[in-house]
């Protein structure tokens, strides 16, 4: 396996060397002796991971040789190794340039090798996260990338090349179709038919017929014989939704073609038999069901197989930025309109809303707020007329003055604990460096107040 590269920056020579010695045996070392040979070599290696980069330099010094590797890279590491930092206190700079961590000169070399491997797994982990989500918008049409869908993409990447029946449990709106569409896109069945059924709202005598076919003259108006489901779909997916809704004579139904691969039409004593990999979806406790006696417990063992839990949109609310995004791409090119502009109190009033319909319901909103809007900007107050919504409602800003409150309480304890340094506090706190300095940004937290 090829060794990530690094880019290790100093005007000295001598202190090159020794990073060179100190890191070449895990990382491919690329190394600049200025800010401008710095820049040129990042340039041409996108592929770095971390850069060590030396402040006080001739010409260009560190900080506007980061600055301009920033604008390359936003998300790339830098770590300032330095012994002066020239006209920056260190507080500016943590502030000003939020380096991934600040390790003076003369300090012991095993700090600055754990920072630059936890630099290096930070952000190569970042980029296998980008990688899955970009696959997963690309090939399954599923969008976020956010922890818990990542694991719905790891498990949609497992199941899809067995043939193991699979469970996908989520509350309406959150994508149930789409998982299953991706499971049979990406499974040795693609090839043949995916056959979709929802269960709900429909009386059994029209499930079992959609699903098994009938014969003429089975029932009242069926004037010729029908194809239903299972035999449609032979050799490929059976997508059940709403299974949760399925009446429990249609249920024993199921289960014998589940058992065995046979069922009959309604009217006819002929036993066809089916082949299909079957997908079912629900956004009900089917085991609280089982309990209740509405639902058997032998198809509940037969269809649970293998769980996909899809998190509803309040529990990843990371991911609604870019859903967001998106959704007007979608709208704004699928009606032919000029590009729409959500502002941050538009989207802060999209973030801050619970959304009990989910995906589906964010975009119908970004949808119709569109499509009313008389502007091409949309502003706060739009959103708020659509959803019938009062963001400042007084318990909600209450609650998040207190949340705040604890969170600079915590902070400051962590930074008194580990004397002010703010890697260790932020080990401490289990957060990215980044992050904190962030965060005591955001709080007002002077630090040299503090030490004083």
């Amino acid at each position: 396996m090829s060794k990530h590269k690094i880019l290790l920056v100093d005007d000295d020579p001598l202190v090159l060397e020794v990073l060179e010695d100190l890191f070449s045996d895990d990382y491919e070392v690329i190394l600049a002796s200025s800010g401008e040979q710095a820049v040129h070599l990042f340039k041409e290696n996108p592929s770095t991971t971390v850069v060590v980069m030396d402040i006080k330099m001739p010409v260009m010094d560190g900080i506007s040789a980061g600055r301009v590797i920033k604008q390359e890279n936003s998300k790339i590491p830098i770590i300032f190794h330095t012994g002066y930092p020239g006209d920056y206190a260190e507080d500016k700079i943590n502030s000003d340039e939020q380096p991934f961590d600040y390790i003076q000169k003369g300090n012991s070399s095993t700090r600055l090798i754990r920072s630059v491997k936890n630099a290096n797994e930070c952000y190569t982990s970042k980029l296998n996260q980008i990688n899955i989500a970009t696959h997963a918008e690309q090939t399954y049409g599923l969008v976020g990338i956010s922890e818990k869908m990542l694991e719905v993409y790891k498990l949609i990447d497992k199941v899809s090349v067995t043939d193991s029946k699979v469970m996908i449990l989520g509350e309406t709106g959150t994508g149930k179709e789409l998982v299953a569409r991706a499971i049979h896109n990406n499974s040795m069945r693609k090839d043949n038919r995916l056959c979709i059924f929802n269960c709900n709202h429909k009386s059994p005598d029209i499930i079992e017929s959609e699903l098994f076919g009938h014969t003429r003259g089975a029932f009242t108006g069926a004037i010729s014989d029908t194809i239903g489901l299972f035999e449609y779909g032979d050799n490929g997916t059976v997508f059940l939704d709403e299974i949760g809704d399925l009446d429990i004579t249609t249920q024993a139904k199921l289960l014998r073609v589940l058992e065995t691969g046979e069922f009959q039409k309604v009217g006819s004593p002929e036993i066809k038999k089916t082949n299909v990999r079957v997908l079912c979806a629900t956004h009900k406790n089917l085991k609280d069901m089982v309990d209740d006696d509405k639902f058997r417990q032998d198809l509940y063992f037969r269809l649970k197989g293998i769980t996909i839990m899809i998190p509803p949109l309040s529990k990843r609310k990371e991911d609604i930025p870019i859903l967001i995004k998106r959704f007007i791409d979608k709208v704004t090119i699928e009606k032919g309109l000029p590009p729409i502009i959500f502002d941050n109190s538009a989207i802060n009033v999209l973030l801050e809303y619970n959304w009990p319909g989910n995906v589906r319901q964010l975009f119908d909103t970004i949808e119709s707020v569109i499509v009313l809007s008389d502007s091409d900007l949309i502003v706060k107050e739009d959103i708020e007329k659509y959803l019938n919504y009062e963001c400042s409602n007084s318990s909600t800003q209450q609650l998040s003055v207190q949340l705040k409150e604890l969170e600079k309480t915590l902070i400051l304890e962590a930074l008194v604990a580990t004397n002010y340094n703010i890697s260790r506090a932020a080990l401490l706190l289990d957060i990215e460096r980044t992050n904190l300095s962030k965060k005591i940004r955001n709080h007002k937290i002077d630090l040299s107040l503090l030490k004083n």
